[in-house]
């Protein structure tokens, strides 16, 4: 299936990226001492357009996946990739960390330098997490990405960011991966992704022994953006789990929160949306900012049931929206400083928009299809005095010609 549904991807990306000068990305891989690091995989991790919205996810171009080797010098080249696409690049390499670069245009930008920190040979495993991640059928994934999502610390579940976390491993040529904390933990909550299967989230118990992953392809989506029965092409599309949930106690899911995916309408209005985690109902939407000229699309809710599901979602379908007008009033009744902003932001799917505040506060959202939403105000010197969750969603059935809020000064 994943062989199937990448040859169908790249046969049509394909030629939609061929081009007469094709460049390249070339560079070197040193370690924090400024030595070459010999053999490390250096790899086209994601891509996407330049310009408008992808109509691929972003590990699914034809370039995604094109590596080198790193030669005595440290250095690689990648060659004949697509001049119309940015590139992020994953270097790799057994006894050190990871590292994924920001976005590169290798047109304008054809060299780049890679730093990898090393990593000590680890003798306690108090602290560290070892994988592999297979597919259904037992063969190894090799370059998945081991995200860390939180970790037990202490008698409290603790997630994102931390210091001594190593931030990301890779798996091996045989699937296999440590991922370490500089303190003894039982246990990590891991985001396990790779291209061409659907990403999981897994719970991993620190330790010697190696615990398996295992990962499908996961179902695809695919449907259309239409106006007035005409499709609708450079728009983009957003799917999120209908119950975006979080994280709980002892490292336990609340929900399904997968980020969003993004991906964009080609010219015939259509969208695929590949490796999409399964047994969860979802949201599929236009995005408000990308049609915010042409109406408004309510969302589409889809369930995805089984691995392997090939589902046809219902047209979005555009249709006139509805505004909010209002005010951002200060308490103390002081003119709002140019520059200032609000946002509203959906309560239904991942989705916001921002627009700029008039000196005495005025504002005006059009082209809103039918939901909840919540309004938040940022202007210097000034906060909302809202809940700690932040504003409460209010719906939008209708226009709203009305609407104010106020904010008031910060206590110096």
């Amino acid at each position: 299936m994943r062989a199937f549904l990448f040859a169908a991807i790249f046969s049509f990306a394909a030629s939609l990226s061929a081009a007469t000068v094709r460049p390249s990305l070339s560079g070197t891989v040193l370690d924090s001492t400024g030595a070459p690091v010999v053999g490390a995989t250096v790899m086209v991790y994601h891509a996407g357009v330049k310009v408008g919205y992808s109509t691929f996810c972003p590990s699914c171009y034809t370039d995604c996946g094109k590596h080198a080797i790193t030669d005595a010098r440290g250095a690689f080249e990648i060659k004949d990739l697509s001049p119309d696409l940015w590139f992020t690049l994953l270097a790799a390499r057994d006894g050190y960390i990871p590292e994924i670069t920001k976005s590169i245009d290798p047109v304008k930008a054809p060299t780049v330098s890679l730093n990898l920190s090393s990593k000590s040979a680890t003798t306690d495993f108090s602290g560290t997490v070892r994988g592999r991640v297979i597919e259904a059928d037992g063969s190894p994934v090799r370059d998945a990405i081991i995200n860390p999502t939180g970790l037990i610390d202490g008698a409290a579940s603790t997630y994102g960011t931390l210091p001594g976390l190593q931030p990301l491993s890779v798996t091996n040529k045989n699937g296999e991966f440590e991922l370490t904390y500089s303190k003894p933990t039982p246990k990590m909550l891991l985001e396990v992704e790779a291209r061409g299967l659907a990403p999981q989230f897994a719970v991993l118990e620190t330790g010697p022994n190696r615990h398996t992953v295992t990962l499908a392809d996961g179902a695809t989506i695919v449907g259309r953006l239409v106006q007035n029965g005409q499709p609708v092409p450079n728009a983009q599309i957003g799917l999120i789990a209908k119950d975006r949930g979080g994280f709980g106690v002892d490292l336990k899911l609340l929900g399904n929160p997968y980020e969003v995916v993004r991906i964009g309408t080609d010219p015939k209005g259509r969208f695929v949306i590949p490796n999409v985690p399964v047994a969860i109902d979802w949201y599929v939407y236009a995005t408000m900012d990308s049609i915010s000229t042409l109406g408004a699309a309510s969302p589409i809710e889809i369930h995805v049931s089984k691995d392997g599901q090939y589902l046809q979602a219902p047209d979005l379908i555009i249709k006139p929206g509805f505004h909010i007008q209002g005010a951002v009033v200060t308490s103390n009744k002081r003119p709002i400083a140019d520059g200032m902003r609000v946002m509203l932001s959906s309560d239904t799917v991942w989705d916001f928009k921002t627009v700029p505040l008039a000196p005495d506060g005025h504002f005006e959202f059009t082209n809103l299809p039918a939901g909840k939403y919540t309004i938040s105000a940022s202007v210097k010197g000034y906060h909302d005095n809202t809940p700690q969750y932040g504003p409460a969603p209010f719906s939008v059935e209708h226009d709203i010609d009305n609407f104010t809020t106020t904010i008031y000064p910060n206590v110096p």
